[in-house]
């Protein structure tokens, strides 16, 4: 599922993600019913999975580590978002493990510059050859916007936490879109847009979804709304029919 990334640059590779705007929260799911899933992904051919690597210090949850990653068949694009405390050591390992994209929250470390720059000179293993490691940071909801400036040119993926990791608070749905619209002006104003995947991750429904996209959203994270009612295709083709509805 992952075969047409293999040889492309950086741009492409963001291009071509851009066409899959849904990452699944692959872990919210049932683990004895991995196999069924991944048959309804390779038939819906949606090959994006998110994983959340929390270690309980970041935030209250513990859920897995990079071992997890590797358990995964490697033709899909796996997308992972570290929330750890030293996340040097996670970072490196994740890579070797597998990951195709490895996103980083800005708040936790002084050498989150250190670290993309490294994931800069990564490859990952896809179907047919290889695809540069796509960088990405993520912001909690009270993250100052500026700390997107000074590695601006060093990443592919900027990420917008609607809620808190690991609690249940929640951006109101007025707030949510208001910092989505600044990020977009960030990005215009540096000239990037283009070149960066904005996503959207955070307990979002179906219904927030039309706003969200219009906005100017490329791509959103979802989980536990994908799997409920152990209905994981349905849902997906839901999701997918209303966010091609709203661009």
């Amino acid at each position: 599922m992952n075969r047409s990334f293999s040889g492309l640059h950086r741009a492409e590779c963001v291009s071509l993600l851009k066409r899959y705007p849904l990452s699944i929260g692959i872990l919210a799911g049932q683990w004895l019913k991995l196999g069924e899933y991944l048959q309804d992904l390779r038939a819906l051919e949606q090959p994006v999975l998110h994983l959340d690597l929390m270690d309980g210090h970041f935030c209250p949850q513990f859920t897995v580590g990079p071992w997890a990653i590797a358990q995964l068949p490697q033709q899909m694009i796996k997308d992972v978002h570290l929330m750890v405390d030293n996340p040097w050591p996670v970072v490196q390992a994740s890579v070797k493990a597998g990951a195709h994209c490895v996103t980083l929250q800005v708040e936790n470390t002084p050498h989150l510059h250190h670290m993309l720059h490294w994931l800069g000179e990564q490859n990952a293993e896809v179907s047919g050859g290889k695809m540069p490691v796509l960088r990405g940071i993520s912001l909690c909801p009270a993250t100052p916007l500026e700390h997107i400036l000074p590695v601006i040119e060093d990443v592919e993926i900027v990420q917008i936490l609607a809620v808190n990791p690991g609690y249940g608070s929640k951006l109101s749905r007025s707030a949510l879109l208001r910092r989505i619209a600044q990020v977009v002006a960030l990005l215009n104003a540096a000239g990037k847009r283009d070149a960066i995947l904005l996503t959207v991750d955070g307990s979002l429904n179906l219904e927030e979804l039309p706003e969200i996209i219009a906005s100017g959203v490329d791509r959103v994270v979802s989980g536990s709304a994908l799997f409920r009612n152990d209905a994981l295709a349905d849902n997906i083709s839901r999701w997918l029919t209303t966010i091609h509805s709203a661009k």
